[in-house]
């Protein structure tokens, strides 16, 4: 174009010099309409740079995300930009070929309420099963006679697949009811030059999400510090240690006891499951070590008892702490000797099982109350892992929400079962006191409720924890020291987060203070990057001025500093 220019402005030069006002007249307005041509090729050469820019850097920003949420939000927010979009929907595609919505939003970034409700099926079906983009600039014409898009007048539609290894891992959806022809060819062509990479990127994050804990088949979760519990109890599974589980109730500790048996060379041997708790006090011993003919009144067989019929594989004491201390300390001899002797026998008997024991309390706070020998507790906690409450761990919720609902299905005879956007905040605003296997009853009753396969609401039954108004755990500075605790967390993976800086998001004694339960004042202000000569001279008035700024929060949020939020010597 630069050398036709040139050509016309030499030769309109050379017709003017000769008096030839006329010709020169024509070649100068061939100029002008060249240089309109690149002027409109300019602005378009600009637009597809600010384009590729843009995808670019979205790419670097989905890239770097983790979990599907976050970097669904990248990859949405992204493709409205891109294409100017009035809204849309991101979704992933079930094997059974239904789909759950992960995000949806409009240009404003206010998210969509019930977006299920807001795309026509028929435009999704085709591009599921077409694995191919689907672009319409008036679907009112295109899809005539399809119901979802008359009762949604629908005007200029997108539904882009995401495929990842011949498979569509989901879609997104863009539209807008007001306006015909909105998606600009150049744009959309970039939107579907991009979708290899974000089909890639969903599929690793899915993967991510379900991807199981390392010697522990069958357990996932998102949560880092349910994770690094797990992962340390996958490494110990195989070995036949004594394993002490502690956590509220609820929290999954008869699952994981199992798993560890599974995991175990134990796994061709019985697992057998004592609830210590659930056997009254006369008869627990019994239970436990057997008893001979003659022993008590009706005794008139051999029994034999839990320890025996564990014989070579795990027994699983859960709720050790309701254990009476006389039967504790004859469990104490059984683990020492590894010999049990019959209620009325008089003979040894050998044993060969590998304990697991669960309490819902902590050891120290049973030892301490007399509900639990110090020397038996000693014994069995060869190793000990803690399984934090799902209040804790929301991450998981969404999870184990989609495993259950597809077991529910499967146990009542119903049709593949999936949650609205607002179904699953719901779910992850909750407290969860009753924790996982609350989960599974909420979960249970809303399957059976729910109508085309599909749950909307959730109604919570029972009682929520003490002081709590809302979803999350009560009063403000508890929820503080939850996310001190997840920072922790982030601390344990990333020691390039163990500064003073990382305190000073918090201004408190809470970070300082999940800190120094972990691990003692020293440890905290260790990993908090104070060398032993600052440590020493600040030490005490460090705990004092961020003690005194706990205190001054919790003065004027009108709460109570709740136990263990500051540290102890």
């Amino acid at each position: 174009m630069a050398v036709d220019f040139l050509d016309l402005i030499t030769e309109a030069e050379r017709v003017l010099g000769e008096g030839d006002a006329r010709r020169a007249a024509v070649l100068l307005r061939r100029v002008r309409r060249l240089a309109g041509r690149h002027e409109s090729a300019t602005v378009e050469l600009q637009a597809d740079v600010g384009r590729y820019r843009e995808i670019l850097a979205r790419t670097l920003d989905v890239t770097l995300a983790r979990g599907v949420r976050p970097v669904g939000d990248q990859l949405l927010d992204g493709v409205i930009g891109i294409v100017g979009a009035r809204r849309g929907t991101l979704a992933r595609v079930l094997p059974d070929g239904s789909w759950r919505v992960i995000a949806a939003r409009d240009a404003d970034g206010a998210d969509l309420p019930t977006p299920e409700q807001q795309l026509s099926r028929s435009i999704v079906g085709e591009a599921i099963s077409s694995a191919a983009p689907v672009v319409t600039h008036d679907a009112g014409e295109d899809f005539a006679g399809q119901a979802s898009v008359g009762r949604l007048s629908l005007r200029s539609v997108a539904c882009l697949p995401l495929v990842r290894s011949y498979r569509v891992e989901g879609f997104i959806y863009l539209d807008n009811a007001d306006q015909s022809g909105l998606f600009d060819e150049a744009a959309m062509a970039a939107v579907q030059a991009w979708l290899p990479v974000l089909g890639q990127s969903l599929g690793r994050a899915l993967d991510a999400e379900q991807a199981p804990v390392e010697g522990l088949p069958g357990v996932v979760t998102r949560s880092a510090r349910m994770r690094a519990e797990l992962q340390e109890l996958g490494r110990v599974a195989r070995f036949d240690v004594s394993v002490v589980l502690t956590g509220e109730t609820g929290t999954g500790k008869s699952f994981i006891a199992r798993k560890l048996h599974q995991a175990s060379g134990r796994s061709a041997g019985p697992f057998v499951h004592v609830n210590c708790g659930a056997i009254p006090e006369s008869l627990i011993e019994g239970e436990l070590f057997g008893a001979e003919a003659g022993a008590y009144t009706g005794a008139t067989t051999r029994r034999l008892g839990r320890f025996e019929a564990a014989q070579g594989g795990t027994l699983f004491l859960d709720e050790l702490d309701t254990m009476p201390l006389a039967c504790q300390v004859k469990l104490l001899v059984a683990l020492q000797e590894r010999r049990i002797q019959r209620l009325g026998g008089s003979r040894p008997v050998p044993v060969d099982v590998r304990v697991v024991a669960a309490m819902g309390s902590e050891p120290d706070a049973a030892i301490a109350e007399g509900r639990l020998r110090e020397d038996l507790f000693y014994r069995l906690a060869v190793f000990v892992a803690h399984l934090p409450p799902l209040r804790q761990r929301s991450e998981d919720v969404p999870l184990y929400a989609r495993r259950m609902l597809a077991e529910a299905a499967e146990r009542y005879g119903l049709p593949p079962l999936h949650l609205t956007e607002a179904a699953v905040q719901q779910l992850v605003q909750h407290d969860w006191p009753g924790n996982v296997r609350e989960l599974g009853n909420v979960l249970d009753r809303s399957a059976l409720l729910a109508r085309d396969g599909e749950i909307a609401e959730i109604r919570f039954q029972g009682r929520r924890r003490a002081g709590d108004a809302g979803g999350g755990a009560g009063g403000t500075l508890p929820r503080l020291h939850e996310a001190a605790r997840a920072l922790l967390d982030q601390m344990d993976q990333r020691p390039d987060l163990r500064r003073i800086e990382t305190a000073d998001a918090f201004r408190s004694i809470v970070l300082l203070g999940a800190i120094a339960r972990a691990g003692g004042r020293e440890a905290a202000f260790s990993w908090l990057g104070l060398d032993s000569q600052v440590r020493n001279r600040n030490h005490n008035r460090v705990i004092r001025r961020e003690q005194d700024r706990l205190e001054a929060l919790a003065a004027a949020l009108a709460e109570p500093v709740p136990d263990g939020l500051v540290p102890g010597d």
